[in-house]
């Protein structure tokens, strides 16, 4: 049983599609066939069902996985203790961040981190969360910051940062901002005019699930890819958006914008934290990762 066998087997037991998992683990399909067949041959049970261009796990199957992800798990812990033995404090960190965090979280951890750590550099991916996940899983970027990880991947790990219910994001000179109301409710919002970020982005995709559940209409005024384009209308009193209170940089509340709570609306949201579950992630990073969590 040889190490890159058990990868080619998670990745097969995660996309459930030989051909997807070789292009995920940068093989040959024939390649990555062959190595399950030769694992299953090992272990004298079959591993997976085919059937025309998809396979699923068979019970003995969904077992090992349990066990295959521990061992993966452990011999991570055990690569990351070896990297930490070494010094050397220099290097790029690639990191994948949802574009949002990439203008409101980050920017003061850079301050922070770069005074203790000069030498160590950084290249910052940024994209939407099931982009970022992507990039994760092929190991292009190291560790994501992600919104709402609603997709489950054999081959991440995802550890919860922090959770926030939605707000009510208007201009500072918005009448409810004004009236200085304490909340608002989703009946209100639908007698406002409404900017939402495009399908393709998280929070578009919250927004829209959430007045679909609820049966409100939503017929909303624009729909635009860019994060700050879409703060700007607001800023200007073109509309009102729904978002979460860690997207928006503190020094634009009150003085251009503000945030109101939405009462009937409890459902929180999570960002999270991604890194490949097979392979090392560097010292550099474990400490910028660090620096995540004491600050989240």
């Amino acid at each position: 049983m040889e190490f890159h066998q058990l990868t080619y087997f998670l990745a097969a037991a995660q996309t459930q599609n030989f051909r997807k998992a070789a292009e995920l683990c940068l093989v040959a399909q024939s390649a990555l066939s062959r190595q399950i067949a030769a694992l299953e041959d090992e272990l004298e049970v079959a591993l997976f069902t085919r059937q025309k261009k998809r396979v699923a796990l068979t019970p003995a199957g969904q077992e090992f996985a349990l066990h295959v992800r521990k061992a993966m798990e452990q011999l991570q812990e055990g690569q990351q203790f070896l990297t930490e033995l070494r010094a050397g404090q220099r290097g790029t960190i690639r990191i994948g961040c949802i574009e949002s965090l990439a203008t409101a979280f980050l920017p003061a951890l850079f301050v922070s981190f770069h005074q203790r750590y000069p030498d160590v550099r950084f290249k910052v991916s940024v994209n939407h969360t099931d982009e970022l996940i992507t990039l994760v899983e092929q190991g292009e970027v190291e560790f994501g910051l992600i919104l709402d990880p609603r997709l489950q991947s054999e081959m991440l790990i995802v550890k919860e940062l922090f959770r926030q219910p939605l707000h009510l994001l208007v201009s500072a000179q918005h009448p409810l901002a004004q009236m200085k109301v304490s909340s608002v409710t989703l009946e209100q919002i639908t007698g406002e005019p409404l900017l939402l970020l495009d399908q393709t982005s998280r929070m578009g995709q919250i927004t829209k699930r959430i007045f679909a559940q609820r049966g409100l209409p939503l017929q909303p005024l624009i729909e635009i890819e860019s994060v700050e384009g879409l703060k700007e209308m607001v800023r200007q009193g073109i509309g009102v958006t729904l978002t979460l209170p860690a997207l928006i940089r503190p020094s634009q509340i009150g003085r251009d914008l503000a945030l109101l709570p939405i009462s009937n609306l409890t459902e929180e949201f999570i960002f999270a934290l991604a890194y490949r579950r097979v392979g090392s992630i560097s010292r550099a990073a474990r400490e910028f990762i660090n620096a995540i969590v004491r600050n989240s």
